[in-house]
């Protein structure tokens, strides 16, 4: 007795089914340093703008979602922003942060951040463009 020979249709149904991913996930649009940031709560470490304006940023925490939400923390309120990161004509990747505040202090974080340095527990940045503007975050 002869075994029957799948239809056409039914190979290209199977072969089709299986470049199909069954998951939701995110994580493969978001960039490495974005993936980074996602994990952690981050502190300002450092921040120089013609001075040193680290004690400005003193007791605050930034936590970035997956979603692109931002938050800005400090005594016991928070400001909410958008991050968003992206590859600069000069291959730099870039790092964007927008912040709905009159606050001077988190003002000075809306900027699009060229990273320079990056670990596991550090992130550092310059303003793009302006390299005598710096700005460090580490984890919590």
């Amino acid at each position: 007795m002869k075994k029957p020979k799948p239809s056409f249709a039914l190979l290209l149904f199977l072969i089709c089914l299986s470049f199909i991913r069954c998951s939701s996930d995110k994580a493969g649009l978001i960039s490495p340093t974005g993936q980074v940031l996602i994990r952690n709560v981050w502190t300002v470490d450092y921040y120089f703008n013609n001075q040193d304006m680290t004690g400005e940023f003193s007791s605050s925490r930034l936590l970035f979602s997956s979603t692109g939400a931002l938050g800005y923390q400090k005594n016991g309120e928070t400001t909410a922003g958008t991050w968003s990161t992206k590859i600069d004509s000069a291959n730099n990747e870039v790092v964007i942060l927008q912040f709905n505040t009159t606050d001077p202090d988190i003002g000075r974080l809306n900027e699009s951040w060229k990273l320079t340095d990056r670990s596991a527990n550090s992130l550092q940045f310059e303003g793009n463009g302006v390299a005598d503007v710096l700005f460090r975050i580490k984890a919590q």
